[in-house]
């Protein structure tokens, strides 16, 4: 029995917590902000809901998201994820993504093409609406 409850709770962990992207590149210092504790990271990094990316002076970071969208931020970017998840055999669409300050290059990937409406990309004046697209933002 104690066996099944830790592996229950093993299963729960990972899809609670479970990745939606992958730091492809960076360039100066850039850090993630998670449960309240900055870190550092490097190409390879995971990420999940919820993290704040931010970049540094001088610093850059590129992101591959689960169903292939890319994003790219430039120096002193705060970037958060919110949600994250692109579920197509479930039809379950939820992306809301938010850049507080900095230069951003979003690409959709597989929800710009399935479910362009579930996309809410915000910036502090209004949301900025996803059709399948790439654009580029600057909030200053």
């Amino acid at each position: 029995m104690k066996k099944v409850l830790i592996l229950g709770l093993l299963m729960m962990n990972t899809l609670l917590f479970a990745s939606v992207g992958i730091v492809k590149n960076t360039t100066g210092e850039v850090e993630v902000k998670r449960d309240g504790k900055a870190m550092k990271i490097k190409p390879g990094f995971t990420l999940e809901n919820g993290d704040i990316v931010m970049t540094k002076s001088k610093s850059s970071i590129g992101i591959t998201f689960d169903d292939g969208s890319v994003l790219s931020l430039d120096e002193k970017a705060i970037f958060v994820i919110n949600k994250f998840k692109v579920e197509p055999e479930k039809k379950e669409f939820d992306v809301d993504l938010l850049l507080k300050k900095g230069k951003a290059v979003f690409s959709s990937g597989r929800v710009g093409k399935l479910a362009p409406k579930s996309v809410k990309f915000r910036i502090p004046e209004g949301i900025i609406g996803i059709r399948g697209t790439k654009f580029a933002v600057e909030v200053k």
